[in-house]
């Protein structure tokens, strides 16, 4: 896997780390959701509450049970947990069982938050 982009995530207000799989489009921008990519953010401190209600309160929310304090998927393209003061928004691009592929990655990385 090759290390991840940089972006700006617009809905969280913090840095996206975007990663690349080799069917994604060369040159990708990273602001951009290209097919064949993950993109994840990680909000931390007093905002990330504010940040995960904010979206939550945009989204057409399901609530994911056995991830972090709360968690939720948007509907359509990216899954959403808390867990304490830090908000993960993890979304994957261009796979059949795009929920099962964002809780995994979120399973796996909620014990380190």
């Amino acid at each position: 896997m090759k290390p991840p982009v940089e972006g700006r995530a617009t809905v969280e207000g913090g840095i996206a780390a975007v990663f690349y799989g080799p069917d994604a489009p060369a040159g990708a921008n990273p602001d951009v959701p290209v097919t064949d990519s993950v993109r994840v953010v990680l909000v931390t401190g007093p905002k990330a509450l504010k940040y995960f209600n904010d979206y939550r309160s945009k989204a057409s929310a399901q609530p994911i049970a056995g991830l972090g304090d709360k968690a939720y998927y948007d509907g359509y393209a990216s899954l959403s947990v808390l867990k304490g003061d830090e908000y993960l928004r993890v979304a994957v691009i261009g796979v059949k069982s795009v929920l099962q592929a964002e809780e995994r990655l979120a399973a796996g990385a909620v014990p380190r938050m």
